[in-house]
């Protein structure tokens, strides 16, 4: 025992040796890899704070590889380090407001949610004309395919009339950084009738095209404002 544990310590202080056999490296003994140190990366919440780190030169005048991940993550990554590794520099993650959508909910939640995290836009003035001045909880459903759906509407001091329940409208909720513009997209607005009155929901009607316009928006938005740092950044989305 004492024999076999005094070669194992010889083994594991001894000097490494290196041959090669059919022009392929060997070792007499298992090697492990010294990992490069890496920095842990800065954190936001806006463009605006990467941009800004990346024109400070905070840390050098280094090159960055800029990846707009999806609508509301951006990475920036170094170059390959001697390990062939990236290291994250900064990453911004969007901070955005709950959107509810694909769910009923009664018209007086419907209605904050439009004023609060829709883009003023004429066609949310009206969907929130509309909602604001039904006059009972009744329904009617019209045309040849059935689907389509009419309210009764306050309209002027005394006048109520039937109006077509508009689809599909098109919104731009707060769904990614406020740098840039929301993308519009489609929804479906329908009404029900619920145990305690009439209820509305908003359905997405573009099957996630809005996220790759947002994309799109992004990589635009980090152009312009890194126009002076083209030499040094690849941007990719």
């Amino acid at each position: 025992m004492l024999k076999e544990a005094m070669q194992w310590i010889q083994e594991q202080t001894g000097t490494v040796q290196i041959v090669q056999v059919n022009d392929q490296e060997y070792a007499n003994r298992e090697l492990y890899k010294l990992e490069q140190p890496r920095r842990k990366e800065l954190t936001v919440t806006t463009l605006t704070g990467l941009v800004d780190y990346i024109k400070s030169e905070f840390d050098g005048n280094e090159k960055f590889i800029i990846t707009v991940l999806n609508h509301h993550k951006v990475v920036v990554e170094s170059q390959l380090n001697v390990n062939k590794r990236r290291e994250f520099a900064i990453v911004s993650n969007a901070q955005l407001p709950e959107v509810r959508l694909n769910i009923f909910m009664d018209l007086e939640e419907f209605n904050i949610q439009m004023q609060s995290v829709f883009v003023n836009t004429d066609e949310r003035k009206h969907v929130l004309s509309m909602i604001g001045n039904i006059r009972t909880d009744n329904i009617h459903h019209t045309g040849d395919d059935g689907i389509s759906q009419q309210v009764e509407v306050k309209r002027g001091i005394t006048s109520v009339k039937k109006e077509d329940v508009p689809n599909p409208v098109y919104l731009k909720p707060f769904r990614t950084f406020t740098e840039i513009s929301q993308p519009e997209s489609p929804f479906v607005l329908r009404l029900r009738e619920g145990n305690a009155g009439l209820q509305a929901a908003l359905f997405e009607a573009d099957g996630g095209a809005w996220k790759n316009e947002a994309i799109l928006n992004i990589k635009e938005y980090l152009e312009r404002e890194l126009e002076a740092e083209k030499e040094r950044i690849t941007i990719l989305a």
